[in-house]
């Protein structure tokens, strides 16, 4: 009973005003789950510019078009962290090599760069790149493999 009015209806049979309802129900949805299934899917290009001669940030797993260039840094990882936390002291500063990808007229090179010199440059080309820093500093209390980190770089040309 609905309303007050007594409906009848077969076994398996809807009514074709709740067919609507649910049909429009249904396409909402994986309209709803498509949309999120293509946004996830896009790649925007959200790359860091590095002007020659000036350091710039780079966080892991992004990108850095070289200005007046059309080479790429990528920051792939830190392969090891080493460095002395902050909150200890030390003997030996430590290191933090990292592993970058280089990609320029079609050609890709995977470098990995120290902390240390002279094994904090790398020459790709007719550039040079120069690993200067890494943040954030390592902590006592917290394992690498929990920090966001930031490569900081500078890239020259030759």
């Amino acid at each position: 009973m609905r309303g007050g009015i007594l409906t009848i209806t077969r076994p398996g049979f809807t009514p074709r005003s709740r067919r609507k309802a649910v049909s429009l129900t249904r396409v909402a949805a994986i309209a709803a789950t498509t949309l999120a299934i293509a946004a996830s899917c896009a790649t925007v290009d959200t790359a860091v510019v590095a002007e020659p001669g000036a350091t710039f940030s780079l966080p892991v797993g992004a990108t850095a078009a070289v200005s007046g260039n059309s080479a790429r840094i990528t920051f792939n990882r830190v392969t090891s962290d080493s460095r002395c936390p902050i909150d200890v002291v030390c003997v030996w500063a430590g290191d933090a090599p990292i592993e970058l990808t280089i990609a320029r007229e079609g050609s890709t090179e995977a470098r990995t760069l120290s902390l240390i010199a002279p094994k904090n440059e790398v020459v790709v080309g007719d550039l040079r790149i120069r690993f200067v820093g890494l943040t954030p500093a390592a902590k006592q209390s917290e394992p690498p493999a929990t920090r966001a980190y930031v490569a900081h770089l500078v890239v020259t040309p030759l």
